[in-house]
């Protein structure tokens, strides 16, 4: 499917918390369908804020931010929550439901308050769980099961929400390796198959690579580079933004940058 139509249009997002210092200032760029966008960027640049920012729990002080020529600013939770889901860096949860149940909240936003819940929305999370290779966990308590199946858990009730937008914070941060590129490659699949986008958070500058069409470097609230890994991932990129020198390769098969600091 070829990269074109808009889905979400971010222009000029300035950001504070509690009126003090921005956290994000001048923050412009648009995601089209089927489009993986990285944001990488050290710890207190601003990725996880924006994220919340696109996912409407965090308001803009200033700015407009379009999603599918909508006004975000103007659209309900629950009107978000039909085209945006999104996965938690921190999955750790204080309700002990099963697996299953977890991820079959990815469906009340369909559900009617007449008609109660179909045989379509447990079809549709139980399909989104064989994808994540998270059945087997179905009946086991969401408190008791690991960091790296709780993530794919949750991967899965993202899943089950059927968006057009997919936000992931550092969403491979609890997964094993092998986990961690079953869980990429599944996503890959879905943005050229089902027409989804996604705008991901990375710490892993490697995975961000490698995943990524795009990417957003952030350094201290405003966007550093935007570009492909080829264009963002240079010595004098990194050096300004992470304050050291790093040694860059390219990776033999997908010949796109790999960072060695």
């Amino acid at each position: 499917m070829s990269i074109s139509e808009t889905i979400l249009k971010i222009e000029n997002v300035d950001f504070s918390y509690n009126g003090n210092q921005k956290t994000l200032s001048k923050i412009s760029f648009s995601v089209s369908r089927g489009e993986l966008l990285g944001i990488i960027g050290p710890n207190g640049s601003g990725k996880t804020t924006l994220l919340k920012i696109v996912s409407g729990i965090l308001k803009p002080n200033k700015g407009n931010m379009l999603l599918l020529n909508q006004n975000l600013n103007n659209l309900s939770i629950e009107k978000i929550a039909k085209f945006i889901s999104v996965v938690p860096q921190d999955t750790w949860v204080t309700f002990s439901f099963k697996a299953k149940e977890v991820v079959f909240i990815g469906r009340l936003p369909y559900i009617s308050r007449l008609k109660g819940e179909t045989l379509e929305d447990y079809q549709i999370s139980q399909e989104a769980m064989v994808k994540t290779q998270s059945l087997p966990l179905s009946e086991k308590n969401i408190q008791k099961i690991s960091g790296g199946e709780r993530q794919r858990v949750f991967i899965a009730k993202a899943l089950a929400q059927t968006p057009q937008l997919l936000l992931l914070d550092e969403f491979t941060s609890h997964l094993d390796l092998n986990y961690k590129y079953e869980m990429l490659n599944l996503l890959k699949k879905a943005l050229t198959e089902e027409g989804l986008t996604i705008i991901s958070v990375f710490h892993d500058l490697n995975l961000a690579s490698i995943a990524s069409h795009r990417l957003i470097l952030l350094n201290v609230g405003k966007i550093e580079k935007i570009g492909t890994p080829q264009e963002v991932l240079n010595e004098e990129n990194l050096q300004k933004v992470y304050g050291v020198k790093p040694i860059l390769i390219d990776h033999p098969y997908l010949k796109v940058p790999q960072v060695i600091m």
